[in-house]
């Protein structure tokens, strides 16, 4: 009798998992280079500009859009297992790669039998892609925080 774990190091899994991880955090990377980049050359023109409350505001509209990257992720997962026909619905695999991406884990186990593993290397994505966007947060946040030291000496309200 073959034992469920016996599945569990799928090479095929492993295989596609390892390359969906590598092509989904340089998609991350890229994307968080756009915006970050974005956010710099808009707060320091507002900080040049004495608008001191403008970097605030981009601050809060670029934090969204850096959730984007999160949605967009979890979409090209589920997409991709659904394409791939490891998911039979697309609504399921979308489901399924929200909850592995965010390692909630909720509802049932589509995948087939031997790659579940899979739903580890969509959680492994989630963790690394939310540190690194946390890290970003912090760094533009820190932008935020000179904004108001610059404001505060200036004689603005921010």
């Amino acid at each position: 009798m073959i034992s469920p774990s016996s599945h569990f190091f799928n090479f095929d899994a492993i295989l596609f998992g390892g390359a969906m991880l590598f092509l989904l955090l340089i998609f991350h990377a890229v994307y968080n280079y756009f915006v970050t980049n974005a956010y710099q050359i808009f707060s320091r023109k507002f900080i040049l500009d004495k608008k001191f409350r403008y970097t605030l505001f981009l601050f809060y509209g670029l934090s969204f859009v850096l959730v984007g990257s999160h949605l967009a992720e979890i979409f090209i997962w589920g997409a991709t297992l659904f394409y791939a026909g490891l998911v039979p619905n697309f609504d399921q695999a979308i489901f399924f790669a929200g909850s592995a991406y965010t390692t909630v884990g909720y509802g049932a186990m589509p995948l087939p039998a031997g790659w579940d593993l899979l739903m580890v290397v969509i959680a492994l994505d989630g963790m690394v892609a939310f540190g690194w966007t946390i890290v970003n947060l912090a760094n533009m946040q820190r932008t935020v925080h000179v904004a108001r030291r610059l404001a505060k000496s200036d004689g603005y309200f921010m």
